[in-house]
């Protein structure tokens, strides 16, 4: 029976020489659209990744200085190559393929080592990174002050602030961990984050759809006010809004799931069925039982401004909500069994799921929650919160907004607790 390590160190080679030439075949095919080939391609670059390979093979029998000699010939070849071009054409251009080729020789390095696999995913993320330059110098150009804002704030949020924050509980009755209630902030912050990005680069021109299901990856609730709201400002479009409001509110399902899955898989398998019901509920209100045509001409209506949805004051008050939510759980379940943290995720999701389910979620990967006990209080906080946002509609909604909306939530009530008392109770 072969193994690879019967092929050593000829499997490495071929991997080093294959790491070249995906990085080399971006190389060269964006010389040739540019008309301007360089010194670089898919030979050179197989070649630079080899000699990466060879250099750290030799290691072993000469030392570090094979790698260090080598390395420093290379960059001043590109140094004399580059100085070349420079004088050559008589203006500076870019070092974007003379660092690529460094980086090149590094992952060839690295095949020979214990992290092969991680020269195969560095290579992998430098090609799309270098694929993707178009797109990337295009979102970049339409940037605004506030995108950069933004994206600094989430920078702040899960890169300075988290690492600084103690991992352990900092209070006498151990309920209290910063770093777990800020990873909370990070895990919900960057769900919106990415809506915001994922907003910015397909365009509002994709229409109020897509606003509401990008809204529904941050907050359903928060959408569901804004566009109810919407809808008595603008009751031409009371139709449109309201098929957003049912879909931020069907993404909440998946939404739940993923934040399950990411903390405690077993609790996220056990929740599944109910919310697959109702996620397959909702869609199906929307696409077979609403009658007009999602093509069809719409009414004059503003065009859907892309907010922040990154604002330090939201993400502190989401963290003290989910410690609070945390700490009432916990004592809950100690002093009142099942039906206390029963009590807590009705109340609770009369507001928001994130955190209820992200607590319980916490509580169950370090068995302070039955498994039963934990699926039943996700799926009670969004049930409330799905029959919540249904009385706002009916509140703050147009007729037609109310009607729709509010025939949407029935359904997927009623699919979600006949779901729940199969899955749960039979």
């Amino acid at each position: 029976m072969f193994s690879i390590a019967d092929f050593e160190p000829w499997w490495r080679f071929g991997l080093a020489l294959l790491i070249g030439a995906l990085i080399g075949l971006e190389r060269e095919f964006f010389q040739q659209k540019r008309e301007s080939p360089n010194f670089s391609g898919i030979r050179t670059f197989a070649l630079i990744a080899l000699m990466g390979a060879v250099s750290a093979f030799l290691v072993a029998d000469f030392g570090n200085i094979t790698v260090i000699l080598t390395l420093s010939g290379l960059i001043l070849l590109i140094s004399v190559g580059y100085l070349g071009t420079i004088y050559t054409k008589k203006m500076v251009t870019g070092i974007t393929t003379e660092i690529t080729a460094i980086l090149t020789f590094l992952f060839g390095v690295l095949v020979m080592t214990d992290y092969a696999m991680f020269a195969i995913v560095l290579a992998v993320s430098v090609t799309l990174l270098l694929a993707f330059k178009g797109t990337l110098h295009g979102f970049i150009r339409n940037m605004s002050t506030e995108d950069i804002f933004v994206t600094l704030k989430f920078a702040l949020v899960a890169a300075v602030i988290l690492p600084l924050l103690p991992n352990r509980p900092i209070d006498p009755w151990g309920l209290f961990n910063p770093f777990q209630v800020w990873l909370m902030v990070v895990l919900v912050s960057g769900i919106g984050f990415g809506g915001y990005v994922f907003m910015k680069i397909l365009g509002t021109s994709k229409g109020i759809y897509i606003s509401g299901i990008f809204g529904g990856l941050a907050s359903s609730t928060a959408t569901t006010i804004s566009f109810a709201s919407a809808s008595r400002q603008y009751p031409g479009m009371a139709i449109h809004y309201a098929r957003a409001v049912i879909l931020a509110s069907t993404v909440m399902f998946p939404r739940i799931f993923v934040l399950i899955l990411l903390i405690h898989p077993p609790l996220a398998i056990k929740v599944a069925i109910p919310l697959l019901v109702m996620l397959i509920s909702g869609l199906v209100y929307i696409f077979f039982f609403q009658k007009k045509s999602f093509d069809e001409e719409e009414a004059v209506h503003p065009e859907f401004t892309i907010t922040n949805p990154l604002k330090l004051s939201t993400a502190i008050k989401f963290g003290l909500l989910y410690a609070l939510i945390s700490i009432v759980v916990d004592i809950a379940q100690r002093f009142l069994g099942s039906s206390g943290v029963y009590l807590v995720s009705f109340v609770a999701g009369i507001t928001d799921v994130n955190a209820i389910t992200l607590s319980i979620s916490r509580l169950t990967s370090t068995v302070q929650l039955t498994l039963n006990v934990a699926a039943i209080a996700v799926i009670i906080a969004a049930l409330v919160n799905t029959l919540a946002k249904g009385v706002i509609s009916f509140v703050s909604g147009s007729p037609e907004l109310r009607k729709t909306v509010i025939r949407a939530f029935v359904i997927m009530l009623v699919s979600g607790i006949l779901s729940s008392a199969i899955v749960f109770f039979l």
